[in-house]
């Protein structure tokens, strides 16, 4: 594998990946989601999710938000690209 390839690897896998996206008409407000991925939702004073605009960063964000997609019981929740 040539020095370019891996550069090129490396820049893709911390690439931003899709955004979270939450659907309010059929989020419940159970707040799993905040204590999930504390980086990316905070609930109002009804335990409604406020997601956090932009992209997911590969690693930590990608993972909290793939865990609260998981737990979701309404499955109100997608990463959208």
């Amino acid at each position: 594998m040539s020095r370019h390839a891996t550069v090129r690897e490396a820049r893709t896998a911390a690439a931003p990946q899709g955004a979270l996206r939450v659907d309010p008409s059929i989020c419940d407000g159970v707040g799993i989601c905040a204590h999930l991925a504390p980086d990316l939702v905070a609930v109002d004073s009804w335990g409604y999710p406020i997601v956090r605009s932009g992209p997911l960063s590969a690693g930590r964000e990608r993972r909290q938000a793939e865990a609260a997609i998981a737990a979701c019981p309404r499955r109100a929740l997608r990463i959208t690209s």
